[in-house]
């Protein structure tokens, strides 16, 4: 399978492009096509459906390729794999009812159309619970199933598509779905954060709202450790939006860490908001800032799985959330240009507003602040 990046700053400039790489013999198959401005998603698709090709589309404020930041509105991946290894589905969170719902129809597909399928996917809304979404897929496609993505949005006003050939929505799941008895997956979710101080406990929670950490509450916690600057005008009326860069470390069972960085506090209740999901009597640490360590453990775990699983590799995807862009600053190039690096194949990637994918051998969860990068290889 070969695979190739482009850009543009405008559906004409890639309408050229594509014209170029046919010229050279490369006939496109599938396109992961990744835009900031919506109003140009109805053009790319018609172009590419001219060309017949597949289309998975994401709206995104911020993109990459193998060659960096890209400031252009447009990036695509294009692949010529076989029409007959992949699916692409897409369900209407409204249209199914619940997004439980809309995530069971995409493993019910993807069942229904390969013994072994793999999930890449993306979501539009962040308000869409990830852990539904996972429940969703698994309970249909099986526990162990993979699944690799990033939440579609800008973070200015979480404004978002997903989108395909020929429909879009606004709250919904989009999904790749790759046949892997025929293409290989693998993929990690890492982040690379370093822990700091004493376990916490969460003593009262409901869905990503935090009510009180060892039965205190919880921006009392926080800002004992993080300062009370952080929400310290309590005259301010409804919720205050944080941008820290120091994620909650949620500690698993198996030894592995999720990440869920905190994204609202609430001064009235004393509550905080992090990204996903929390129950009551689940642990976590704080992290310290961030630093180059952190970068080399996300590099370092496609160098792991290059020496032992997949010494090659036919393109690679990205799914990075948009706080280690804010995090890292000018860092975040050198994390971007360490993936490109392993396999030295084509790569696209997005800040995402949430990840999906395993820490591990375990089954697959929903993410913050986390790096999930997937690479694909044809089998023989």
């Amino acid at each position: 399978m070969q695979s190739k990046s482009i850009k543009g700053k405008t559906p004409t400039e890639i309408k050229n492009e594509l014209e170029e790489i046919k010229s050279t013999g490369f006939k496109a198959t599938l396109a992961i096509i990744l835009i900031s401005n919506l109003e140009n998603a109805a053009s790319l698709c018609a172009i590419f459906n001219n060309e017949h090709i597949a289309v998975f589309g994401v709206s995104t404020s911020q993109k990459f390729t193998e060659q960096g930041m890209v400031p252009d509105d447009i990036v695509v991946l294009l692949l010529d794999i076989s029409p007959g290894y992949f699916r692409i589905v897409l369900k209407d969170n409204e249209a199914a009812g619940s997004v439980y719902d809309a995530a069971y129809l995409v493993g019910e597909a993807g069942v229904q159309a390969f013994k072994n399928p793999g999930f890449i996917i993306s979501s539009a809304d962040f308000r869409m619970s990830g852990e539904e979404i996972i429940k969703g897929l698994t309970d249909a496609a099986g526990k162990e199933t993979v699944i690799m993505g990033g939440v579609a949005g800008d973070p200015a006003d979480f404004s978002g598509i997903i989108f395909t050939n020929n429909t879009s929505c606004t709250k919904g799941i989009l999904a790749l779905v790759i046949d892997q008895d025929k293409v290989a997956i693998n993929g990690l979710a890492v982040s690379g954060w370093k822990p700091v101080g004493t376990t916490k406990k969460i003593t009262k929670s409901e869905g990503p709202w935090i009510f009180t950490i060892d039965n205190e509450p919880a921006l009392d916690v926080i800002q004992r450790f993080l300062g009370k600057e952080i929400a310290a005008d309590y005259k301010q009326k409804g919720l205050i939006p944080s941008d820290l860069g120091y994620p909650l470390q949620f500690e698993r069972e198996s030894g592995s860490i999720l990440m869920r960085p905190l994204l609202l506090m609430n001064p009235a209740e004393k509550s905080i908001m992090v990204g996903g999901d929390v129950k009551e009597g689940e642990s976590f640490r704080f992290s310290l800032p961030p630093n180059f360590d952190a970068i080399d453990t996300v590099v370092n775990s496609t160098i792991t799985v290059k020496e032992n699983t997949m010494p090659d590799a036919d393109a690679l995807i990205v799914f990075s959330c948009i706080g280690r862009l804010g995090s890292f600053g000018p860092m975040i190039s050198t994390e971007i240009e360490g993936l490109a690096a392993t396999w030295k194949k084509p790569m696209v990637g997005f800040f995402s507003l949430g990840e999906f994918g395993k820490l591990d051998e375990h089954r697959c969860e929903f993410h913050g602040t986390t790096v999930s990068w997937v690479a694909l290889k044809e089998r023989n």
